[in-house]
């Protein structure tokens, strides 16, 4: 699995207060370190505001069948739930894209967030961006962000 990794930015996605290089999301960091609890070892996590827009990234250390599993994490409980919303196909990925509620994600870095979860090289991945565009907007916003990204290894 990754230990760092990069997205090259969307056409109109400005980036703000990073320190990669002009053009790179540096979004992600390995779990269990630098003050995330140990439970997370071998998670890749980050959250992260683009401009106006708070954006969550992950990666399981295995795969996972279970969509709330990965937007909690090791923090999952039984209640939790991501409510699908449908398929999309990006860069070969099957994608689930779904919604994030509040009420069954509590403490979630993804509560309120529209997600794309796939699973690819023994990883579950999700991505998503903060609903305040209404979730078709938002999903829009997680597919062209996805048409962008590459797993490079470590």
């Amino acid at each position: 699995m990754p230990c760092r990794a990069r997205l090259a930015s969307p056409p109109g996605l400005a980036v703000t207060g990073s320190p990669a290089p002009t053009g790179c999301l540096d979004v992600i960091g390995p779990g269990g370190v630098g003050g995330c609890d140990e439970s997370w070892r071998g998670w890749v996590v980050r959250t992260s505001n683009v401009g106006a827009e708070h954006l969550v990234i992950t990666a399981s250390p295995k795969p996972l069948a279970s969509y709330a599993k990965l937007v909690n994490g090791p923090a999952w409980y039984p209640q939790a739930r991501v409510r699908a919303l449908g398929w999309v196909r990006i860069n070969g990925w099957r994608m689930r894209s779904g919604y994030v509620p509040l009420a069954t994600n509590d403490g979630s870095a993804f509560m309120n967030h529209v997600v794309l979860i796939w699973t690819d090289a023994g990883h579950t991945y999700g991505i998503g961006f903060h609903n305040t565009k209404g979730i078709h907007g938002t999903l829009l916003l997680d597919e062209e962000l996805a048409k962008h990204i590459r797993l490079v290894g470590s």
